[in-house]
């Protein structure tokens, strides 16, 4: 069964396409001098352009996770769904909430960058800039629309509604099933304005639910198994659709390029998964995936950019970025058990916790 080791793996492999999506931006490039093993920079920026499908694997995994576990639970206790959700809510938030204070308090006494300064081009009073940083600190500038103190937190507000959502969603698709993927690549595709963010990850979302509740991924691993013609065969069809998802972000709108997304969990669980170092470290940094995404743009971006170009190569770019990320990660979450942080986040998660009463025997 894809397991939630298969998940944190595939986010492993997501992590790092993120990283590169964002440190080898065009401008970035263009203005750093990096150099990269293409020598055609228009190349280079469709390639990074492509691996923005990071952001549809992140949610293609929200949504199958969700899905499984909504699927998993007694129908006859919805008190069970609301549980979930909230649970899951608070594991996000309480991670965004420990990272913002860090951020603030490195921003403001270590680079000696106010925040006052910070937010002073909005001309807001006091109340309003504390205001802002507290819907900042939750992740929701994005969708209240406030000033924000990292600009790739906008998915925070996204991943947010999302897992609001996953319960409506899941029901939806129990109820319509496969008419659900084709009218949500409709909303997107002729509503004006509706691909941005949710919308346009919207079938994305689809594709996990159905994977979760079809059990597609067990399906094509139990499928001629044991075949090693076939399991070239199947390594072949990855590899082409991979390539075809490329061509689709390169020559269509890059919406369309995200309904392969499917392809690269599937080559976690039945390639990947059974290699011994690769899968171990992918794993490991599966685990600091949310940490990385929180951290990286700091580091590259609002405090040390110079540090971090100053390698030009865009393989060691990518690798001192990806190490110094992981490392602030590790380092926050040993704060966070010192500090024990991680004692009232999982208190919070017992108190929400729903308890199935035990079925009387007759």
């Amino acid at each position: 069964m894809f397991s939630r080791k298969h998940s944190t793996i595939t986010k492993g492999i997501l992590i790092i396409l993120m990283l590169a999506h964002h440190v080898f931006a065009p401008d970035h490039m263009e203005l750093y001098e990096v150099k990269t093993i293409w020598n055609n920079p228009v190349l280079a920026a469709q390639i990074v352009t492509f691996f923005k499908i990071c952001v549809a694997g992140f949610s293609f995994l929200s949504a199958f996770g969700i899905t499984r576990a909504l699927k998993n639970q007694n129908r006859k206790e919805p008190k069970a769904d609301m549980s979930l959700i909230a649970g899951r809510l608070i594991k996000l938030e309480s991670g965004v909430l420990f990272m913002y204070v860090l951020a603030v308090f490195y921003k403001q006494f270590i680079m000696r960058q106010s925040i006052g300064l910070f937010y002073a081009p909005l001309d807001m009073d006091l109340a309003h800039i504390l205001l802002s940083m507290c819907i900042d600190s939750l992740g929701l500038a994005a969708f209240m629309g406030t000033m924000p103190l990292n600009v790739t937190w906008w998915y925070l507000s996204y991943a947010i509604l999302l897992i609001a959502a996953m319960p409506l969603i899941y029901r939806a698709y129990e109820k319509f099933r496969y008419l659900l993927l084709p009218a949500a690549c409709m909303i997107c595709l002729v509503i004006p304005g509706m691909r941005v963010e949710f919308w346009c990850y919207l079938p994305t979302v689809f594709l996990g639910c159905a994977f979760a509740c079809e059990n597609w991924f067990e399906r094509l691993h139990e499928w001629k198994q044991g075949n090693y013609i076939i399991k070239a065969g199947k390594c072949t069809a990855c590899l082409f659709l991979l390539y075809l998802s490329y061509l689709l972000s390169k020559y269509t709108a890059l919406e369309f390029s995200y309904l392969l997304i499917f392809v690269i969990p599937y080559m976690v669980y039945e390639f990947i998964a059974f290699i011994p170092v690769l899968n171990f470290c992918l794993e490991f940094l599966g685990r600091h995936a949310a940490n990385i995404f929180l951290i990286h743009t700091f580091i590259y971006y609002y405090f040390y950019p110079d540090f971090i170009y100053s390698f030009q190569d865009s393989w060691k770019i990518l690798g001192v970025l990806l190490l110094l990320s992981l490392t602030v990660s590790i380092l926050t979450e040993l704060l966070k058990k010192i500090t024990r942080y991680n004692k009232l986040t999982e208190k919070l998660l017992f108190q929400i916790s729903y308890k199935q009463a035990p079925e009387q025997s007759l």
